[in-house]
């Protein structure tokens, strides 16, 4: 039972390979007014989830409005990518186009990134209606992994000791016998 304006946050988590994901959700509902708030929802997802160091990752956004009420001034964000628009104008998934963002409508975003370390960034899509801000926050991880260098043919550390002091006598034992010639 509310007596004043409330806005609720959930928060999901689940684990799956040791990584975290979590998505956060959050809901207004005005007590004393009939105002209808609104609410926007954003799905991030990496076309690849791992990469090797210096990789390059693309981010897909989908931003809908789960409301009843149209959203203005549409923005997307995230907080380790740049170059989404910080308001949407003009886009292709508007289908009337009235630069509002309506309950059949989808719109798509892309962001690129090279990653150098395993990465958990967040991004942030925000819009208006009827006075009030919906909020919707998306996480994706990306995990960054050295490759594997290339097998050299020696066998596991624990006899690399022998082999290269085995290799420094032979070589020595050369060495001796090519000095020895040229001495006599």
């Amino acid at each position: 039972v509310l007596s004043a304006t409330h806005t609720n946050t959930a928060v999901a988590t689940g684990w799956a390979n040791g990584i975290s994901t979590t998505d956060i959700a959050s809901a207004t509902v005005v007590v004393g007014a009939p105002i209808i708030p609104p609410l926007i929802h954003v799905v991030k997802k990496p076309n690849l989830f791992t990469i090797p160091i210096g990789g390059a990752v693309t981010y897909n956004y989908t931003v809908t409005n789960p409301g009843t009420a149209p959203l203005s001034d549409v923005s997307i964000t995230d907080d380790k990518c740049t170059g989404l628009p910080s308001r949407i104008v003009g886009h292709p998934g508007d289908l009337n186009r009235n630069n509002l963002l309506e309950r059949n409508e989808s719109w798509s975003f892309t962001c690129k990134s090279r990653l150098y370390v395993t990465t958990t960034n967040i991004g942030t899509a925000r819009g208006y209606a009827n006075g009030l801000m919906a909020t919707d926050l998306a996480l994706a991880t990306v995990v960054v992994y050295t490759p594997k260098l290339p097998t050299t043919g020696f066998p596991p550390k624990e006899n690399n000791i022998l082999i290269v002091l085995f290799s420094i006598a032979i070589i020595s034992l050369v060495f001796y016998v090519i000095n020895k010639k040229q001495i006599v």
